[in-house]
């Protein structure tokens, strides 16, 4: 064998080895039995999501259970509070089998885990790969990042992923999802937390864990107004980017070229506050008592008595 040959060899070796290294880490965590709800807010049948569960199938068991239509931009709401949700079992592209809920983002992972999960549970709740970034702000609005908050809320740790752009390539951003998952399988995510991902459309510079930004890249700038007919009139959301870009945290990391990871917290106290409210020194109202003596005698000055409410 010449010196040629036997560095070509040894070059095909590690090769062999690395990707063996590859299966042998999917395939023990697949053999783990690790079980991921994978959900998003575009609908069921959206491109992302479908991207997305091909990037994480050989890592565990996916379960897919999303709204059977787009619901974006419906935060943490439930729609169906009294009546019931209807949940169809579907097959995509003939071979995915998922759960198409006529409900919110947040009513597919609520029902995924308390009625479909089963006794065996969750690892982690995954959300995405939304179309649009969901950055500062954003994320209080969004269906993508509420279905993952969803998720923290019944115990289960989770991750949003969107990605920005135009384009329909979401090749990237299923490769670091599923670099993400696999870390965050394994290390752990603290209780009562949640990873805000967002992946640029074009060019990565490299990855940021940042603090949510306090203001958003695009926000609503109004309402366009149209008469419909006597009293009634049709309001519509005009959208459009900030001028001022916040300086800092996850909207600039972002504007930068950066993947960026925002942890967001269950809790949404302002512990800073408390002592401030607290010096209000606010006490619940007394309810008056009127004597009969007075209700006999003289009229009744609703004015003088004040209620509970």
């Amino acid at each position: 064998m010449s010196t040629t040959d036997g560095h070509t060899a040894s070059r095909l070796i590690l090769v062999l080895s690395a990707a063996v290294l590859v299966w042998a880490t999917c395939s023990s965590s697949a053999a783990a039995g690790c079980r991921i709800l994978l959900t998003n807010d575009d609908g069921i049948e959206a491109p992302g999501i479908r991207v997305l569960h091909r990037s994480l199938s050989d890592l565990c068991e996916i379960v897919l259970i999303a709204p059977s239509q787009d619901r974006s931009g419906l935060s943490h709401g439930i729609l169906n509070t009294t009546g019931g949700t209807v949940v169809r079992s579907i097959e995509l592209d003939g071979t995915v089998r998922g759960y198409a809920v006529e409900g919110s983002p947040a009513e597919a992972v609520a029902i995924g885990i308390k009625a479909l999960g089963g006794d065996r549970g969750f690892d982690l709740v995954v959300s995405g790969i939304n179309r649009g970034e969901n950055l500062g702000l954003s994320n209080l609005y969004s269906g993508t990042v509420n279905a993952a908050m969803e998720g923290v809320l019944r115990g289960v740790p989770a991750i949003a992923i969107s990605r920005g752009g135009d384009g329909s390539d979401y090749t990237l951003s299923a490769a670091f999802a599923r670099r993400l998952v696999a870390e965050a399988l394994e290390q752990k995510l603290p209780m009562g937390v949640m990873l805000n991902v967002n992946v640029p459309g074009s060019t990565v510079k490299g990855v940021k864990v940042v603090r949510a930004s306090v203001g958003q890249r695009m926000a609503l700038q109004g309402f366009d107004a149209t008469p419909l007919g006597t009293g009634v009139t049709r309001y519509t959301p005009r959208v459009g980017r900030v001028d001022s870009q916040p300086a800092s945290g996850d909207v600039a990391a972002y504007l930068a070229g950066n993947i960026t990871i925002a942890p967001l917290a269950l809790d949404r106290t302002a512990i800073q506050a408390i002592p401030t409210v607290r010096r209000w020194g606010l006490q619940p109202p007394q309810r008056k008592t009127v004597s009969r003596r007075s209700q006999a005698t003289g009229p009744l000055h609703l004015a003088s008595i004040s209620t509970v409410p």
